[in-house]
């Protein structure tokens, strides 16, 4: 009786690993479908983090029972070294290679300074804090979104702040203007000279876009992009809202179906405006670096389409987790660097010690190599 109890257990098991596997395989094809096109996709890309957790619990599970059964989710692990790279990354050295053209680049969503939080003025010393923060990163180039600019005031005037006073090339695109007559929009500061530059529009959209600058790096152009995609349009009141509804079948349905909407929404808008990204990218006659806040994490058809393409800065430099996200949601990874050929990325931080954003900055240093 024993025995067979054991056989129907481990059979119960293998039948459930081999279901993560396919949820596994499943995630994978979803990551390449275009939710524009297919937007349950989206959902399924998703949730491709939690098939590969669930995975190596597999592998350890049978690891304890010492079942040769662990070649399954170990399979798994090794074809998908990939993906699990995208979501953890063990690199340890950060040395900076001698006599080499190096870059360093800095990318923040800076949530316009906090200046519509700041409607008394007591938050105006932390808003200072984070401009002069900024204003004296070591990077080379600031690539920011959500940037805010107002000449009237002697705090939030960003411009002089970080520009003139520091003697930086800068490029601002202007999404709209405020009712204080305060510029909002994307913006890159540079210590090079900046050779050319523009603007790559999203359809109807005013607030997202990419901006891109050529930069004479001693000698060598390199193309930076800064990006701002389609936001997730979910706040923290929302998923506050959720967590609260739980046991409440009615209410959790009700702000279940609204971050869905959300969600589905994000997904499709991404979609479109990561290959009019990429369109853009591929004919650049130069190396490329594409910062920003990409709002999708990178089980998402927007970073998939970027890693196939680019390598990213923090799978290839990063240690960790790297969440960017500074929210209620954890281990969110929305903010990236990828670059090209021509480039090589030996450093990536997230600066966990700027946390007046919703967003925590992230900056790589790079390796111009010699063709």
């Amino acid at each position: 009786m024993s025995d067979t109890f054991k056989k129907i257990r481990r059979r119960f098991w293998l039948i459930l690993n081999i279901l993560v596997v396919f949820w596994v395989l499943l995630g994978v094809l979803c990551l390449r479908v275009p939710p524009h096109e297919f937007w349950p996709a989206g959902f399924v890309a998703l949730s491709l983090p939690g098939a590969l957790v669930l995975n190596v619990l597999f592998l350890l599970y049978w690891l304890i029972k010492r079942s040769w059964l662990l070649v399954l989710p170990l399979l798994v692990i090794i074809l998908g070294w990939g993906y699990y790279s995208r979501l953890m990354a063990f690199n340890f050295s950060d040395e900076q290679p001698e006599g080499a053209k190096t870059l360093q680049v800095l990318s923040y969503n800076v949530h316009v300074f906090n200046a519509y939080t700041d409607t008394d003025g007591s938050a105006r010393e932390a808003s200072s804090e984070m401009i002069d923060w900024v204003a004296t990163h070591p990077a080379d180039v600031y690539c920011l979104q959500e940037f805010y600019s107002n000449r009237g005031s002697n705090t939030y005037n960003t411009i002089s702040r970080i520009g003139n006073r520091y003697d930086k090339y800068r490029y601002f695109s202007v999404s709209y203007v405020d009712r204080n007559k305060a510029d909002i929009g994307t913006a890159i500061f540079s210590r090079y000279p900046i050779l050319n530059k523009g603007i790559i529009r999203f359809g109807e959209s005013n607030v997202n876009r990419a901006i891109w600058a050529d930069l004479n790096v001693k000698g060598d152009t390199v193309r930076i992009y800064s990006t701002h995609l389609q936001s997730m349009s979910i706040k923290s009141q929302d998923i506050e809202n959720t967590y609260s509804a739980i046991g409440n079948e009615e209410s959790f349905k009700k702000e279940g179906r609204n971050l869905a909407r959300r969600l589905k929404k994000g997904f499709i808008a991404r979609s479109h405006q990561v290959e009019k990204l990429l369109e853009h990218i591929n004919e650049s006659p130069h190396p490329v670096i594409v910062c920003g806040d990409f709002n999708d994490m990178p089980s998402s058809y927007t970073y998939n389409q970027l890693a196939r393409n680019l390598q990213n800065a923090f799978v290839e430099a990063g240690t960790g987790v790297g969440a960017t996200y500074n929210g209620p949601l954890p281990f969110l990874r929305i903010d990236n660097q990828f670059y090209s050929e021509g480039l090589r990325a030996y450093s990536f931080q997230t600066h966990y010690e700027m946390g007046l954003s919703d967003h925590f900055p992230i900056s790589a240093k790079y390796v111009l190599e010699e063709e």
